[in-house]
């Protein structure tokens, strides 16, 4: 464990030792784990086993629970996919809130090639609650449109590049969006204009680039 180790936050950098100082001197749970999933995600990135006894233990003295057994990341498939899901369930909730928040704050900063908010239409909120249910987010279910407008709302997000309403969310219902990500290709719009093909190209990088934040979040 390298208390010198550098780590983003948001667009910030800031020490391990920063962290873990954060994380001992925060008075709510939910402050606890926001600066524990940070030094935890290093701990995976690093493969840190010391670091992620040392986060058990801040936990464990507050009197909150500690993260599940870490395990070194496997060559075989199988085993890194059964790591995967048993880390996602150690994940208690509200570390799971700060890492959505966190995840969706990065996909609105993103940029399209020319230089303007990728994240920038209504419907563009199709691809985040896609990937919310394809990936379990929060354990949101198919069809809860309500309740992922409300989890957005619990976010407090500081800045989103379009308005969420559940007349745009619902009209997912109409369009190939509704099926999961991974089948998005076998319904490409091939014959139906230039505009639905770009709005559709626009809609796979927007759930692609969230999918790979969710994951680097430990979704």
């Amino acid at each position: 464990m390298n208390l010198n180790d550098v780590m983003l936050v948001g667009t910030h950098p800031i020490t391990l030792r920063v962290v873990l100082g954060f994380m001992e001197d925060a008075e709510s749970s939910l402050e606890v784990y926001r600066w524990a999933a940070t030094a935890m995600m290093h701990a995976f990135d690093t493969q840190d086993l010391e670091l992620r006894q040392q986060i058990n233990k801040i936990l464990d003295e507050k009197g909150l629970k500690p993260y599940g057994q870490y395990e070194p990341e496997q060559s075989n498939q199988v085993n890194a996919s059964a790591i995967e899901k048993r880390q996602k369930k150690t994940m208690p909730p509200a570390v799971q809130q700060m890492q959505l928040k966190l995840a969706i704050e990065a996909l609105m900063a993103l940029k399209d090639k020319d230089n303007k908010e990728l994240f920038c239409q209504k419907n563009h909120w199709w691809a985040v609650y896609r990937l919310c249910v394809d990936m379990e987010v929060m354990g949101l279910k198919e069809n809860r449109y309500k309740e992922f407008i409300e989890l957005i709302d619990k976010l407090e997000l500081q800045h989103i590049n379009a308005v969420l309403d559940m007349a745009t969310l619902s009209n997912i219902s109409q369009d190939l969006y509704r099926y999961p990500f991974t089948k998005w290709e076998l319904h490409k719009p091939w014959g139906d204009g230039s505009r639905k093909i770009s709005a559709y190209q626009r809609m796979y990088e927007i759930a692609e680039s969230f999918q790979k934040i969710l994951e680097e979040k430990g979704f």
